[in-house]
């Protein structure tokens, strides 16, 4: 019975609050990693009960959610927050279940509230605490995307730094689809404008290889060319911030936005970072 509780429990516990702390840290992961990182937590924590001393087993434990975050949240915004915010979500799912299990044994025999009652009360129990912090989270956003709608953006690539007069624009719902992240959009003239002579070659060499995704407009479809930066960062008078995003370049005659909005961002981008 231990086994079928640990495998059940932990599979999708773990998996729950991986995804809760990327939630929480507005990043996306992939759902390829929750899952090896929860098949792997599962894995380790059949093999806790043969651990005989205590700080062996909390070494193993620290070392675990090491291993579990870095598979999660290698190359996202903030990756040690989210490493932080990961455990406490683990803490938060493993207080509700003992909460359940205090309420039903009092706590004091685990293995009589595993021969009692049905694993999938302790599951249900994660999954109301998971829906929880959803729910927290959307209601967090509401004000969020109400903030003010000019913000500069820094963007770091071909080696080279530019900024842009970026404009938050709501019916901005663009994403790129194979890696899952928001598009902030510019045209391709005022983009070349701003990079050095050495960056315009390497800009030019990989223009070629540039996927290109189709967005529908009230004028028609357009063709946006996507750019994978080293780094973003989207700031305003209050805080600067780096995130998870693509560089949509709009071709057409000339520059096709003005100089007080040179970018356009996409609102999951600013529920991000303010």
């Amino acid at each position: 019975m231990y086994i079928e509780f640990v495998i059940a429990d932990n599979l999708l516990l773990t998996y729950l609050a991986g995804s809760a702390a990327a939630k929480l840290c507005h990043n996306r992961v992939r759902v390829w990693r929750l899952i090896v990182a929860s098949v792997v937590g599962t894995a380790v924590a059949v093999f806790y009960p043969f651990i005989g001393s205590i700080y062996v087993s909390i070494a193993v434990k620290l070392c675990l959610w090491v291993a579990l975050s870095f598979i999660m949240y290698f190359k996202t915004a903030r990756p040690a927050v989210a490493a932080v915010v990961f455990l406490g979500c683990t803490f938060a799912f493993g207080g509700a279940c003992y909460a359940v299990e205090l309420c039903f044994c009092g706590g004091k025999n685990v293995s009589e509230f595993m021969a009692r009652y049905p694993i999938c009360l302790v599951l249900i129990c994660g999954v109301v605490v998971y829906g929880g912090i959803r729910y927290c989270i959307k209601r967090m956003r509401v004000p969020r995307v109400r903030a003010p709608y000019e913000y500069g953006t820094e963007i770091s690539v071909f080696d080279t730094k530019m900024k842009f007069a970026a404009f938050l624009d709501t019916g901005n719902c663009v994403f790129d689809a194979r890696s899952g992240l928001p598009v902030v959009i510019t045209d391709i003239d005022r983009f070349t404008d701003k990079l050095n002579t050495t960056a315009a070659v390497k800009f030019a060499k990989s223009l070629p290889k540039l996927r290109t995704i189709t967005a529908k407009t009230p004028a028609g479809e357009t063709v946006i060319y996507l750019v994978q930066p080293t780094e973003i960062a989207v700031y305003s008078d209050r805080q600067w911030h780096k995130i998870n995003a693509m560089v949509g370049l709009v071709g057409g005659q000339g520059k096709r936005f003005s100089d007080v909005h040179e970018m356009l961002l996409c609102p999951d981008v600013i529920a991000e970072v303010v």
